[in-house]
Protein backbone atom coordinates (compact mmCIF):
# COMPACT_ATOMS: atom_id res chain seq x y z
CA UNK A 1 0.00 0.00 0.00
CA UNK A 2 2.86 2.34 0.87
CA UNK A 3 4.40 1.70 -2.57
CA UNK A 4 1.17 2.66 -4.28
CA UNK A 5 0.92 5.87 -2.28
CA UNK A 6 4.58 6.63 -2.96
CA UNK A 7 4.07 6.13 -6.72
CA UNK A 8 1.01 8.38 -6.71
CA UNK A 9 2.88 11.13 -4.89
CA UNK A 10 5.84 10.88 -7.26
CA UNK A 11 3.52 11.09 -10.28
CA UNK A 12 1.82 14.16 -8.84
CA UNK A 13 5.15 15.86 -8.18
CA UNK A 14 6.37 15.13 -11.70
CA UNK A 15 3.16 16.42 -13.26
CA UNK A 16 3.08 19.61 -11.26
CA UNK A 17 6.76 20.49 -10.86
CA UNK A 18 8.04 19.99 -14.41
CA UNK A 19 6.95 23.12 -16.27
CA UNK A 20 7.12 23.25 -20.05
CA UNK A 21 9.25 26.03 -21.47
CA UNK A 22 7.33 29.21 -22.19
CA UNK A 23 7.85 31.14 -25.40
CA UNK A 24 8.92 34.79 -25.30
CA UNK A 25 7.37 36.91 -28.06
CA UNK A 26 8.93 40.06 -29.49
CA UNK A 27 7.68 42.64 -32.00
CA UNK A 28 10.23 45.00 -33.50
CA UNK A 29 10.96 47.70 -36.02
CA UNK A 30 14.30 47.96 -37.78
CA UNK A 31 16.13 49.95 -40.42
CA UNK A 32 19.35 49.56 -42.36
CA UNK A 33 21.19 49.42 -45.65
CA UNK A 34 22.22 46.80 -48.20
CA UNK A 35 22.06 45.78 -51.83
CA UNK A 36 21.58 42.68 -53.96
CA UNK A 37 23.75 44.45 -56.50
CA UNK A 38 26.86 44.33 -54.29
CA UNK A 39 29.04 41.42 -53.22
CA UNK A 40 28.90 40.03 -50.63
CA UNK A 41 25.17 40.61 -50.27
CA UNK A 42 24.74 41.92 -46.74
CA UNK A 43 21.88 43.94 -45.30
CA UNK A 44 22.50 45.32 -41.82
CA UNK A 45 21.28 47.96 -39.42
CA UNK A 46 19.80 48.65 -36.02
CA UNK A 47 16.49 48.07 -34.26
CA UNK A 48 14.17 51.01 -33.76
CA UNK A 49 11.89 49.57 -31.10
CA UNK A 50 10.81 46.32 -29.46
CA UNK A 51 14.38 45.12 -28.91
CA UNK A 52 17.73 46.91 -29.05
CA UNK A 53 20.91 45.98 -30.88
CA UNK A 54 21.94 45.26 -34.45
CA UNK A 55 20.73 42.91 -37.20
CA UNK A 56 22.19 41.39 -40.38
CA UNK A 57 20.97 39.34 -43.37
CA UNK A 58 23.34 37.60 -45.81
CA UNK A 59 22.61 36.07 -49.20
CA UNK A 60 24.88 33.59 -51.02
CA UNK A 61 25.74 35.33 -54.31
CA UNK A 62 28.66 33.06 -55.22
CA UNK A 63 27.08 32.15 -58.58
CA UNK A 64 26.04 35.67 -59.53
CA UNK A 65 27.90 37.96 -61.97
CA UNK A 66 30.39 40.43 -60.56
CA UNK A 67 28.89 43.73 -59.33
CA UNK A 68 31.26 45.58 -61.64
CA UNK A 69 28.84 44.70 -64.47
CA UNK A 70 25.60 45.87 -62.91
CA UNK A 71 23.56 45.08 -66.03
CA UNK A 72 24.72 41.45 -66.17
CA UNK A 73 24.19 41.07 -62.42
CA UNK A 74 20.65 42.43 -62.48
CA UNK A 75 19.76 40.41 -65.59
CA UNK A 76 20.93 37.24 -63.84
CA UNK A 77 18.91 38.03 -60.72
CA UNK A 78 15.87 38.85 -62.84
CA UNK A 79 16.09 35.78 -65.07
CA UNK A 80 16.88 33.40 -62.17
CA UNK A 81 14.45 34.56 -59.52
CA UNK A 82 11.71 36.69 -61.08
CA UNK A 83 11.06 36.24 -64.80
CA UNK A 84 9.19 32.93 -64.54
CA UNK A 85 7.14 33.94 -61.49
CA UNK A 86 4.58 36.34 -62.92
CA UNK A 87 1.11 36.71 -61.44
CA UNK A 88 -1.28 38.07 -64.08
CA UNK A 89 -4.20 38.62 -61.71
CA UNK A 90 -6.07 41.61 -63.12
CA UNK A 91 -5.25 44.73 -61.14
CA UNK A 92 -2.47 43.06 -59.15
CA UNK A 93 0.01 41.97 -61.83
CA UNK A 94 3.37 41.31 -60.18
CA UNK A 95 6.62 39.36 -60.37
CA UNK A 96 7.78 37.39 -57.34
CA UNK A 97 11.40 36.55 -56.53
CA UNK A 98 11.99 33.68 -54.10
CA UNK A 99 15.28 33.61 -52.19
CA UNK A 100 15.69 30.46 -50.11
CA UNK A 101 17.55 27.17 -49.82
CA UNK A 102 15.87 25.84 -52.98
CA UNK A 103 16.87 28.72 -55.23
CA UNK A 104 20.33 29.44 -53.79
CA UNK A 105 23.41 27.25 -53.14
CA UNK A 106 22.90 27.82 -49.41
CA UNK A 107 19.96 29.38 -47.55
CA UNK A 108 20.16 33.06 -46.67
CA UNK A 109 21.11 33.63 -43.05
CA UNK A 110 20.27 36.17 -40.37
CA UNK A 111 21.84 37.26 -37.11
CA UNK A 112 20.54 39.53 -34.36
CA UNK A 113 23.03 40.82 -31.78
CA UNK A 114 20.79 42.11 -29.03
CA UNK A 115 21.53 44.17 -25.96
CA UNK A 116 18.03 44.06 -24.48
CA UNK A 117 17.55 41.19 -23.87
CA UNK A 118 21.27 40.53 -24.16
CA UNK A 119 22.30 37.71 -26.47
CA UNK A 120 22.61 36.54 -30.05
CA UNK A 121 20.13 34.68 -32.23
CA UNK A 122 20.73 33.42 -35.74
CA UNK A 123 19.69 30.89 -38.33
CA UNK A 124 18.19 30.63 -41.81
CA UNK A 125 15.86 33.12 -43.45
CA UNK A 126 13.73 32.80 -46.59
CA UNK A 127 12.30 35.89 -48.24
CA UNK A 128 10.16 36.93 -51.20
CA UNK A 129 10.38 40.18 -53.16
CA UNK A 130 7.29 41.36 -55.02
CA UNK A 131 7.76 43.76 -57.93
CA UNK A 132 4.53 45.29 -59.20
CA UNK A 133 3.83 45.48 -62.92
CA UNK A 134 2.26 48.92 -62.69
CA UNK A 135 1.65 49.11 -66.45
CA UNK A 136 0.09 45.62 -66.53
CA UNK A 137 1.96 44.75 -69.70
CA UNK A 138 4.21 41.89 -68.54
CA UNK A 139 7.32 43.98 -69.26
CA UNK A 140 9.66 45.25 -66.57
CA UNK A 141 10.28 48.97 -66.94
CA UNK A 142 13.08 50.95 -65.27
CA UNK A 143 10.58 52.87 -63.18
CA UNK A 144 9.09 49.58 -61.92
CA UNK A 145 12.54 48.23 -61.10
CA UNK A 146 13.43 51.23 -58.95
CA UNK A 147 10.06 51.83 -57.32
CA UNK A 148 9.29 50.78 -53.79
CA UNK A 149 8.82 47.02 -53.93
CA UNK A 150 7.63 44.76 -51.17
CA UNK A 151 9.72 42.19 -49.32
CA UNK A 152 8.58 39.64 -46.75
CA UNK A 153 10.39 36.81 -45.05
CA UNK A 154 10.31 34.10 -42.43
CA UNK A 155 13.22 32.90 -40.32
CA UNK A 156 14.12 30.02 -38.04
CA UNK A 157 16.16 30.43 -34.84
CA UNK A 158 18.92 27.86 -34.54
CA UNK A 159 19.52 26.77 -30.92
CA UNK A 160 23.18 26.16 -31.81
CA UNK A 161 23.63 29.87 -32.54
CA UNK A 162 21.93 31.27 -29.46
CA UNK A 163 24.07 32.97 -26.82
CA UNK A 164 23.42 34.88 -23.62
CA UNK A 165 19.72 35.10 -22.82
CA UNK A 166 18.99 33.00 -25.95
CA UNK A 167 21.36 30.10 -25.26
CA UNK A 168 19.76 26.84 -26.47
CA UNK A 169 16.68 28.72 -27.64
CA UNK A 170 14.76 27.82 -30.77
CA UNK A 171 11.86 29.61 -32.43
CA UNK A 172 10.71 31.39 -35.56
CA UNK A 173 9.79 34.81 -36.84
CA UNK A 174 8.76 36.93 -39.79
CA UNK A 175 9.42 40.35 -41.28
CA UNK A 176 8.02 42.59 -44.03
CA UNK A 177 8.78 45.93 -45.64
CA UNK A 178 7.28 47.99 -48.41
CA UNK A 179 10.30 49.99 -49.48
CA UNK A 180 12.73 47.52 -51.06
CA UNK A 181 14.52 48.82 -54.15
CA UNK A 182 17.16 47.74 -56.66
CA UNK A 183 19.89 50.37 -56.77
CA UNK A 184 23.24 50.18 -58.52
CA UNK A 185 26.59 50.45 -56.70
CA UNK A 186 28.00 52.46 -55.08
CA UNK A 187 24.53 53.26 -53.73
CA UNK A 188 22.85 51.17 -51.05
CA UNK A 189 19.18 50.43 -50.68
CA UNK A 190 17.65 51.92 -47.55
CA UNK A 191 15.21 49.50 -45.95
CA UNK A 192 12.87 49.81 -42.99
CA UNK A 193 10.80 46.86 -41.83
CA UNK A 194 8.55 45.48 -39.15
CA UNK A 195 8.86 42.00 -37.72
CA UNK A 196 8.29 39.61 -34.88
CA UNK A 197 9.86 36.49 -33.44
CA UNK A 198 9.30 34.05 -30.62
CA UNK A 199 12.02 32.19 -28.77
CA UNK A 200 11.70 29.16 -26.55
CA UNK A 201 14.15 27.26 -24.39
CA UNK A 202 14.63 23.77 -25.77
CA UNK A 203 14.42 21.96 -22.43
CA UNK A 204 11.71 21.91 -19.75
CA UNK A 205 12.61 23.18 -16.30
CA UNK A 206 12.41 20.78 -13.34
CA UNK A 207 11.77 22.34 -9.95
CA UNK A 208 12.37 19.06 -8.11
CA UNK A 209 14.90 16.38 -8.88
CA UNK A 210 14.30 12.62 -8.54
CA UNK A 211 16.80 12.58 -5.67
CA UNK A 212 14.85 15.27 -3.84
CA UNK A 213 11.62 13.27 -4.24
CA UNK A 214 13.19 10.06 -2.88
CA UNK A 215 14.65 11.95 0.07
CA UNK A 216 11.14 12.74 1.26
CA UNK A 217 10.48 9.03 1.88
CA UNK A 218 13.67 7.89 3.57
Amino acid sequence: MRKIIFAAVVLSLVLFTVAPAAADDYTFGASGLGSLMKSPVVYSGTFLFGVSGTWEFQVDDSLWPDPADSTARFDYIWDTFFADNYDDTQGAQSWFGYFNGSTLPTPPTFGFDLTSPAGHIGGDISFVIMMRDWYSDGILDQSEKHRNNQISGTFILSPDQGTGFFTDHCGNGSMSAGNFNFVNPPLDDSIMFMGQFSSECGSPVEDSSWGAIKALYK
